[in-house]
């Protein structure tokens, strides 16, 4: 039996350290906004289907996305934390068996990544699945339903790495793709950088 797995981008934060005068999901870094390359991502993995959580100044987002290709959840509580995302995005996708979120300002994340967390999964479905590089892990995630109702009660800034290193001794590991997968864009000077090599 085919898993039904669902996929949650996460994008409703303010990217303060970015600036005020653009959201920083609407940068472009090679020749892309960062937020159509995480929904990009997504969309093209094996994933049953994808929600975009979108929340501060989230108007300025939406031409960045075709909305036929992914549920659009605006989450009004965004000022209450990462976790508040969380469980608006969850809540989209409480039928399915597995539910795998990713940020979106992590240009160097893939369909292939994401497809890596899912084979995986199907291997061990009871695991929690995560991304790594090196000595670094965290999001993406993928997480089985069995984890979806203590993933409902986060709260603030936890978010589902949070949880996931609370139950490590449950987490299976998938190599990325590329040694950057974690580079993400906070500033302006990162945004640059990055788009020196995608």
């Amino acid at each position: 039996m085919v898993n039904r797995i669902g996929c949650v981008v996460l994008a409703a934060g303010e990217g303060r350290r970015f600036g005020r005068h653009a959201h920083k999901l609407a940068a472009h870094v090679g020749g892309k906004s960062l937020l159509a390359r995480a929904v990009d991502a997504a969309c093209a993995s094996q994933a049953l289907s994808c929600t975009l959580v979108v929340g501060a100044r989230f108007e300025s987002l939406l031409c960045e996305v075709d909305s036929r290709r992914c549920a659009i959840v605006v989450n009004r509580d965004w000022k209450e934390g990462i976790a508040s995302s969380v469980r608006r995005g969850l809540a989209a996708h409480r039928k399915d068996d597995a539910c795998m979120f990713l940020v979106a300002d992590q240009p160097f994340v893939s369909a292939a990544d994401l497809d890596g967390l899912i084979e995986s999964f199907r291997r061990v479905p009871g695991s929690i699945v995560a991304l790594r590089a090196g000595e670094v892990w965290g999001t993406p995630t993928l997480f089985p339903r069995r984890d979806f109702a203590q993933l409902s009660k986060l709260q603030g800034d936890d978010g589902a790495k949070s949880y996931a290193v609370g139950s490590q001794e449950r987490v299976t590991f998938v190599d990325a793709c590329r040694a950057e997968a974690f580079r993400d864009v906070d500033t302006q000077q990162d945004l640059e950088a990055l788009d020196a090599v995608l």
